[in-house]
């Protein structure tokens, strides 16, 4: 992996306006009210990439310099996928999608990267908004996944369900409150399995804009299972239909 750190507000501003594909987070410094920051942050919006805000000290060890000028960018080479792209590939159907909404720790977005691509999703589809930056962290708990597995960053999430829906795609959120076994339901079709947070799980719309929520029994005094360790019951489940389907 090839990861960059650009600060500066000169910098940024090029790097925004020339390959903004290329920015994995900007990080802005907390409260400031600066005329030039304000325009890179719109203008960071605008393009739709992750955001995060930053102390002072913080920016500073990011750009290992204290002349960061109140903006850092982080940079990464790793390729991502169009999901037009993905959809009209007749080869990839049976489509098998995980969506991931609002995940928060780069080792568990590592993990559902490595376990993903071993179960032979289509893709992994990545919010723009609040995303995890595919830095080093990611790569490492990957074990070398990210650079196999199929990356796709998308916009709204809610609005890219329905479009998923429309294409005939099945859209299934892993919810600990819902009362419908993740086993109970048919995961042979065209699917996409959404994980949601670490903490809090799907967002309200999110969960609304599923076709159906499925959870994973609690038969202990444990409430919830990590991010990770639930998506790699749910990506198995696909697996396991999926070859029983196929046998004759």
């Amino acid at each position: 992996m090839s990861q960059e750190i650009v600060y500066g507000r000169n910098a940024v501003a090029e790097l925004l306006n020339s390959n903004p594909d290329r920015i994995s987070k900007i990080y802005f410094q907390f409260n400031t009210d600066e005329k030039r920051i304000l325009e890179l942050f719109i203008k960071a919006k605008q393009c739709q990439i992750s955001i995060g805000k930053a102390s002072n000290q913080k920016l500073g060890d990011l750009a290992k310099t204290n002349k960061h000028q109140g903006v850092v960018a982080i940079t990464s080479d790793v390729k991502m996928m169009e999901l037009d792209d993905l959809l009209q590939d007749e080869s990839l159907k049976p489509f098998f999608f995980v969506l991931l909404d609002n995940l928060e720790d780069p080792h568990n977005l590592g993990a559902i990267i490595r376990t993903a691509e071993c179960a032979g999703a289509t893709a992994i589809l990545l919010p723009k908004d609040n995303a995890i930056p595919i830095n080093s962290t990611v790569h490492k708990t990957s074990a070398g996944a990210v650079s196999h597995a199929r990356l796709c960053r998308i916009g709204n999430v809610a609005q890219t369900i329905e479009r998923l829906k429309k294409q005939g795609i099945w859209v299934v959120g892993a919810d600990v409150k819902a009362k419908k076994n993740y086993a109970q339901f048919d995961f042979t079709m065209n699917c996409c399995v959404v994980i949601g947070s670490e903490g809090k799980g799907m967002r309200d719309l999110v969960k609304k804009s599923c076709d159906e929520l499925v959870s994973i029994p609690m038969l202990g005094k444990t409430q919830s299972l990590n991010a990770s360790v639930s998506a790699g019951i749910l990506l198995y489940e696909v697996v396991r239909q999926r070859q029983l389907a196929s046998k004759p």
